[in-house]
Protein backbone atom coordinates (compact mmCIF):
# COMPACT_ATOMS: atom_id res chain seq x y z
CA UNK A 1 0.00 0.00 0.00
CA UNK A 2 1.40 3.36 -1.03
CA UNK A 3 2.23 5.80 1.74
CA UNK A 4 2.73 9.54 1.68
CA UNK A 5 6.47 8.99 1.38
CA UNK A 6 6.22 6.37 -1.36
CA UNK A 7 6.16 8.95 -4.12
CA UNK A 8 8.91 11.52 -4.10
CA UNK A 9 10.11 13.80 -6.86
CA UNK A 10 13.61 12.73 -7.93
CA UNK A 11 16.33 15.15 -6.96
CA UNK A 12 17.63 15.18 -10.52
CA UNK A 13 14.23 16.32 -11.79
CA UNK A 14 14.07 19.12 -9.20
CA UNK A 15 17.51 20.30 -10.29
CA UNK A 16 16.35 20.22 -13.91
CA UNK A 17 13.30 22.37 -13.09
CA UNK A 18 15.49 24.88 -11.27
CA UNK A 19 17.85 24.89 -14.23
CA UNK A 20 14.96 25.68 -16.59
CA UNK A 21 13.94 28.57 -14.34
CA UNK A 22 17.30 30.22 -15.01
CA UNK A 23 16.27 30.65 -18.64
CA UNK A 24 13.72 33.21 -17.46
CA UNK A 25 16.53 35.20 -15.85
CA UNK A 26 18.62 34.76 -18.98
CA UNK A 27 15.95 36.26 -21.23
CA UNK A 28 14.94 38.85 -18.63
CA UNK A 29 18.46 40.30 -18.83
CA UNK A 30 18.28 40.47 -22.63
CA UNK A 31 14.78 42.00 -22.60
CA UNK A 32 15.76 44.56 -19.98
CA UNK A 33 18.75 45.59 -22.06
CA UNK A 34 16.61 45.98 -25.18
CA UNK A 35 14.11 48.09 -23.26
CA UNK A 36 16.74 50.36 -21.73
CA UNK A 37 18.46 50.78 -25.09
CA UNK A 38 15.15 51.71 -26.74
CA UNK A 39 14.42 54.26 -24.02
CA UNK A 40 17.93 55.64 -24.44
CA UNK A 41 17.46 56.10 -28.20
CA UNK A 42 13.94 57.54 -27.90
CA UNK A 43 15.07 60.24 -25.45
CA UNK A 44 18.10 61.57 -27.32
CA UNK A 45 19.98 63.88 -26.95
CA UNK A 46 21.46 63.17 -23.52
CA UNK A 47 23.59 64.97 -21.01
CA UNK A 48 26.53 63.27 -19.31
CA UNK A 49 24.40 62.65 -16.21
CA UNK A 50 21.84 60.86 -18.39
CA UNK A 51 24.61 58.64 -19.73
CA UNK A 52 25.67 57.75 -16.20
CA UNK A 53 22.07 56.97 -15.23
CA UNK A 54 21.61 54.67 -18.23
CA UNK A 55 24.85 52.76 -17.65
CA UNK A 56 24.53 52.31 -13.91
CA UNK A 57 20.86 51.35 -14.10
CA UNK A 58 21.90 48.66 -16.56
CA UNK A 59 24.74 47.56 -14.26
CA UNK A 60 22.31 47.24 -11.34
CA UNK A 61 19.81 45.19 -13.35
CA UNK A 62 22.44 42.80 -14.71
CA UNK A 63 24.03 42.28 -11.29
CA UNK A 64 20.68 41.55 -9.63
CA UNK A 65 19.75 38.99 -12.30
CA UNK A 66 23.26 37.51 -12.23
CA UNK A 67 23.13 37.08 -8.45
CA UNK A 68 19.72 35.43 -8.71
CA UNK A 69 20.90 33.04 -11.42
CA UNK A 70 24.10 32.34 -9.50
CA UNK A 71 22.13 31.42 -6.39
CA UNK A 72 19.86 29.08 -8.33
CA UNK A 73 22.76 27.34 -10.07
CA UNK A 74 24.96 27.03 -6.97
CA UNK A 75 22.31 26.27 -4.34
CA UNK A 76 19.66 24.38 -6.30
CA UNK A 77 21.30 22.94 -9.42
CA UNK A 78 24.69 22.57 -7.71
CA UNK A 79 26.80 22.64 -10.86
CA UNK A 80 30.07 24.56 -10.76
CA UNK A 81 30.70 24.43 -14.56
CA UNK A 82 27.20 25.73 -15.20
CA UNK A 83 27.75 28.58 -12.77
CA UNK A 84 30.99 29.42 -14.59
CA UNK A 85 29.17 29.65 -17.93
CA UNK A 86 26.27 31.66 -16.53
CA UNK A 87 28.64 34.20 -15.00
CA UNK A 88 30.26 34.66 -18.40
CA UNK A 89 26.85 35.03 -20.05
CA UNK A 90 25.69 37.82 -17.77
CA UNK A 91 28.97 39.70 -18.11
CA UNK A 92 28.84 39.51 -21.91
CA UNK A 93 25.15 40.47 -21.94
CA UNK A 94 25.98 43.56 -19.90
CA UNK A 95 28.66 44.53 -22.40
CA UNK A 96 26.27 44.13 -25.37
CA UNK A 97 24.40 47.27 -24.53
CA UNK A 98 27.37 49.06 -23.03
CA UNK A 99 29.28 48.64 -26.30
CA UNK A 100 26.27 49.66 -28.38
CA UNK A 101 26.22 52.92 -26.46
CA UNK A 102 29.30 53.91 -28.48
CA UNK A 103 27.31 53.66 -31.70
CA UNK A 104 25.32 56.73 -30.58
CA UNK A 105 27.99 59.10 -29.34
CA UNK A 106 26.99 62.61 -28.36
CA UNK A 107 30.53 63.88 -27.89
CA UNK A 108 33.95 62.45 -26.95
CA UNK A 109 33.84 64.09 -23.51
CA UNK A 110 30.96 61.85 -22.46
CA UNK A 111 32.89 58.76 -23.50
CA UNK A 112 35.98 59.79 -21.56
CA UNK A 113 34.08 60.58 -18.36
CA UNK A 114 31.90 57.49 -18.53
CA UNK A 115 34.71 55.06 -19.25
CA UNK A 116 37.15 56.65 -16.79
CA UNK A 117 34.64 56.41 -13.96
CA UNK A 118 33.86 52.78 -14.83
CA UNK A 119 37.53 51.77 -14.95
CA UNK A 120 38.43 53.56 -11.72
CA UNK A 121 35.43 51.94 -10.06
CA UNK A 122 36.55 48.47 -11.14
CA UNK A 123 40.12 49.08 -9.93
CA UNK A 124 38.76 50.08 -6.52
CA UNK A 125 35.77 47.81 -6.00
CA UNK A 126 37.17 44.38 -6.80
CA UNK A 127 40.22 44.58 -4.50
CA UNK A 128 37.99 46.04 -1.78
CA UNK A 129 35.47 43.22 -2.13
CA UNK A 130 38.27 40.71 -1.64
CA UNK A 131 39.22 42.12 1.79
CA UNK A 132 38.64 39.77 4.72
CA UNK A 133 36.54 42.30 6.62
CA UNK A 134 34.17 42.58 3.63
CA UNK A 135 33.88 38.79 3.62
CA UNK A 136 33.08 38.82 7.35
CA UNK A 137 30.28 41.31 6.82
CA UNK A 138 28.82 39.31 3.93
CA UNK A 139 29.18 36.06 5.87
CA UNK A 140 27.20 37.58 8.73
CA UNK A 141 24.48 38.96 6.44
CA UNK A 142 24.10 35.81 4.32
CA UNK A 143 24.78 33.35 7.15
CA UNK A 144 27.72 31.72 5.43
CA UNK A 145 29.29 28.96 7.48
CA UNK A 146 32.19 26.56 7.18
CA UNK A 147 30.82 25.42 3.82
CA UNK A 148 31.86 28.76 2.29
CA UNK A 149 35.16 29.86 3.86
CA UNK A 150 37.14 32.95 3.00
CA UNK A 151 39.45 31.03 0.65
CA UNK A 152 36.48 29.84 -1.42
CA UNK A 153 35.07 33.37 -1.47
CA UNK A 154 38.37 34.74 -2.80
CA UNK A 155 38.60 32.10 -5.53
CA UNK A 156 35.01 32.73 -6.55
CA UNK A 157 35.58 36.48 -6.83
CA UNK A 158 38.80 35.90 -8.77
CA UNK A 159 36.98 33.66 -11.25
CA UNK A 160 34.29 36.30 -11.69
CA UNK A 161 36.90 38.94 -12.49
CA UNK A 162 38.65 36.60 -14.94
CA UNK A 163 35.35 36.05 -16.77
CA UNK A 164 34.70 39.78 -16.79
CA UNK A 165 38.03 40.29 -18.56
CA UNK A 166 37.13 37.68 -21.16
CA UNK A 167 33.78 39.37 -21.75
CA UNK A 168 35.44 42.78 -22.13
CA UNK A 169 37.90 41.55 -24.75
CA UNK A 170 35.40 39.51 -26.75
CA UNK A 171 32.64 42.12 -26.88
CA UNK A 172 34.82 45.06 -27.88
CA UNK A 173 36.28 42.97 -30.71
CA UNK A 174 32.81 41.87 -31.77
CA UNK A 175 31.41 45.40 -31.64
CA UNK A 176 34.20 46.89 -33.77
CA UNK A 177 33.89 44.05 -36.29
CA UNK A 178 30.10 44.40 -36.59
CA UNK A 179 30.26 48.19 -36.96
CA UNK A 180 32.93 47.83 -39.65
CA UNK A 181 30.89 45.21 -41.52
CA UNK A 182 27.74 47.34 -41.39
CA UNK A 183 29.70 50.41 -42.51
CA UNK A 184 31.65 48.87 -45.39
CA UNK A 185 29.76 45.65 -46.13
CA UNK A 186 27.48 44.85 -49.07
CA UNK A 187 24.32 45.45 -47.00
CA UNK A 188 25.28 48.99 -45.97
CA UNK A 189 22.43 50.46 -48.05
CA UNK A 190 19.93 48.66 -45.81
CA UNK A 191 21.37 50.29 -42.67
CA UNK A 192 21.78 53.99 -43.55
CA UNK A 193 22.65 55.00 -39.99
CA UNK A 194 25.86 52.99 -40.12
CA UNK A 195 27.07 55.05 -43.03
CA UNK A 196 27.67 57.60 -40.23
CA UNK A 197 26.55 60.56 -42.30
CA UNK A 198 25.60 63.99 -40.95
CA UNK A 199 22.52 64.00 -38.69
CA UNK A 200 21.48 67.55 -37.88
CA UNK A 201 24.23 69.40 -36.05
CA UNK A 202 26.01 66.27 -34.86
CA UNK A 203 28.29 64.14 -37.02
CA UNK A 204 28.53 60.50 -36.00
CA UNK A 205 31.78 59.40 -37.56
CA UNK A 206 32.88 55.83 -38.04
CA UNK A 207 36.45 56.68 -37.02
CA UNK A 208 35.22 58.37 -33.82
CA UNK A 209 33.14 55.32 -32.92
CA UNK A 210 36.07 52.96 -33.43
CA UNK A 211 38.49 55.22 -31.56
CA UNK A 212 36.09 55.50 -28.63
CA UNK A 213 35.71 51.73 -28.53
CA UNK A 214 39.48 51.21 -28.56
CA UNK A 215 39.90 53.82 -25.83
CA UNK A 216 37.29 52.00 -23.73
CA UNK A 217 39.08 48.70 -24.23
CA UNK A 218 42.48 50.18 -23.34
CA UNK A 219 41.01 51.73 -20.21
CA UNK A 220 39.48 48.39 -19.20
CA UNK A 221 42.74 46.60 -19.95
CA UNK A 222 44.76 48.94 -17.73
CA UNK A 223 42.20 48.62 -14.92
CA UNK A 224 42.32 44.82 -15.19
CA UNK A 225 46.14 44.82 -15.00
CA UNK A 226 45.98 46.95 -11.85
CA UNK A 227 43.43 44.66 -10.21
CA UNK A 228 45.38 41.53 -11.14
CA UNK A 229 48.55 43.08 -9.69
CA UNK A 230 46.75 43.81 -6.41
CA UNK A 231 45.35 40.28 -6.35
CA UNK A 232 48.84 38.81 -6.71
CA UNK A 233 50.69 41.09 -4.31
CA UNK A 234 48.09 41.54 -1.56
CA UNK A 235 45.92 38.43 -1.74
CA UNK A 236 48.44 35.99 -3.26
CA UNK A 237 45.94 35.06 -5.97
CA UNK A 238 46.83 34.43 -9.60
CA UNK A 239 43.49 34.29 -11.38
CA UNK A 240 45.00 33.18 -14.70
CA UNK A 241 46.68 30.18 -13.07
CA UNK A 242 43.44 29.32 -11.27
CA UNK A 243 41.55 29.52 -14.57
CA UNK A 244 44.02 27.15 -16.27
CA UNK A 245 43.58 24.72 -13.38
CA UNK A 246 39.79 24.97 -13.72
CA UNK A 247 39.94 24.36 -17.48
CA UNK A 248 42.17 21.32 -16.98
CA UNK A 249 39.70 19.94 -14.46
CA UNK A 250 36.61 20.73 -16.56
CA UNK A 251 37.78 20.89 -20.21
CA UNK A 252 34.23 20.83 -21.56
CA UNK A 253 33.66 24.27 -20.00
CA UNK A 254 35.96 25.82 -22.62
CA UNK A 255 33.73 24.73 -25.50
CA UNK A 256 30.64 25.96 -23.65
CA UNK A 257 32.30 29.34 -23.06
CA UNK A 258 33.15 29.67 -26.75
CA UNK A 259 29.55 28.89 -27.78
CA UNK A 260 28.09 31.33 -25.24
CA UNK A 261 30.47 34.06 -26.41
CA UNK A 262 29.53 33.51 -30.07
CA UNK A 263 25.86 33.62 -29.14
CA UNK A 264 26.26 36.93 -27.31
CA UNK A 265 28.35 38.45 -30.11
CA UNK A 266 25.44 37.69 -32.42
CA UNK A 267 23.17 39.52 -29.99
CA UNK A 268 25.40 42.60 -30.29
CA UNK A 269 24.63 42.71 -34.02
CA UNK A 270 20.91 42.06 -33.59
CA UNK A 271 20.65 44.70 -30.87
CA UNK A 272 22.35 47.29 -33.09
CA UNK A 273 20.31 46.72 -36.23
CA UNK A 274 16.98 46.49 -34.38
CA UNK A 275 17.33 49.86 -32.65
CA UNK A 276 15.89 52.86 -34.44
CA UNK A 277 19.00 55.00 -34.76
CA UNK A 278 17.60 57.31 -37.35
Amino acid sequence: MATSTAWRTPASYRRFVWFCSTFLLWYAALAAGEWLASVYIDTLPHTTSDEFFYVYTWIAIVNILSLAAGWVVSAKVRSWPLQYVYTLYFFTTYFIFYRNLFARLENPEQVVLLQASASVGIALVYPLRMARWVYCILAFVYRWGDDYPYEAYVRHLGRAFFLRNKAENATVLGFVCWVTILHYGPNRLHYPYFRFEQYGDVSYEYSLTVRASIYAWMSEFVASRIVRFIFRRVYKLNISADAVHDFCRYPHVVAAMVLVTIHVLQNILFAMIRLDFG
